[in-house]
């Protein structure tokens, strides 16, 4: 199955436990369309580049998730008219990348452990 990200931006305006209930229900339709959740990263809140929605920040939320090639469409579906997202974005890893990102994590983990 290929992997993907997909990348939510919520409102910063929700608290951690309005923004944790989002992450579950973004889990419930992952389990709903059979997806394999890979990690969560929560990067917390960050200043967007332009306004989007009237907002000037937001909570970034990434997800890392194996799925069937119609996923992004399944997302999309999902996230379009959440009212709390400001905006998303599903694309699929390429193997060649996933590899370098392995083996980049590795290197910087032997770094550590040298230092």
């Amino acid at each position: 199955m290929p992997e993907y990200e997909v990348i939510v931006i919520y409102e910063a305006g929700l608290t951690e436990e309005a923004l944790e209930a989002q992450v579950e229900s973004f889990r419930g339709f992952l389990e709903r369309e059979r997806a394999e959740l890979l990690e969560v990263q929560k990067w917390g809140r960050r200043r967007l580049a332009f306004e989007i929605k009237k907002k000037r920040e937001g909570s970034y939320v990434l997800f890392r998730v194996k799925s069937k090639p119609t996923f992004p469409q399944a997302v999309d579906r999902h996230l379009k008219f959440a009212e709390v997202v400001l905006r998303y974005l599903a694309v699929r890893v390429e193997r060649a990348a996933r590899a370098k990102a392995a083996t980049g994590a590795a290197a910087s983990g032997a770094e550590r452990e040298g230092s």
